[in-house]
């Protein structure tokens, strides 16, 4: 078993491994079979091999220096559409945990906008009218909470 290990670990030494663009690759591979289950077409069959035969390739490719330069042309080309879809699921959290926070505060406070430069603002439910001083441009108001 330690043979196989080893000639297993020798021929994976110095190969390029899994990178952007071979999980691109991939992932492609993996949409395009999907189509081919939903169509039954061999087109997208064909299509999704070929992607799956190229990203294997590159995994294992020993030429280090062109694969890397590979990668990054295709980091270039798609920073835009990267940077744009940066921290998705963090930013989907946060807008989802922001909003039960809010939902949550309803039920305690009454939460208002400044009627001249829309500040939001909030006061302890239950107080009847209340003067209200808003705390970023200083206007007063009365407002029912």
């Amino acid at each position: 078993m330690n043979d196989f290990r080893y000639k297993m670990a020798q021929f994976f030494s110095g190969r390029t491994g899994v990178d952007a663009l071979g999980r691109t690759v991939t992932w492609i591979a993996l949409i395009l079979m999907l189509l081919t289950m939903i169509t039954g077409s061999n087109i997208f069959y064909l299509i999704a091999m070929a992607c799956l035969v190229y990203s294997v390739w590159r995994m294992l490719s020993k030429n280090y220096q062109k694969r890397y330069y590979e990668n990054q042309k295709f980091l270039e080309k798609t920073a835009g559409i990267r940077r744009k879809f940066s921290g998705f699921p963090y930013k989907a959290k946060t807008f989802f945990s922001r909003t039960k926070a809010n939902y949550e505060q309803r039920k305690v406070y009454a939460i208002f906008k400044c009627p001249n430069c829309k500040q939001k603002l909030r006061a302890p439910r239950g107080r009847g009218k209340i003067q209200v001083t808003c705390s970023k441009c200083r206007t007063q108001f009365i407002k029912k909470v």
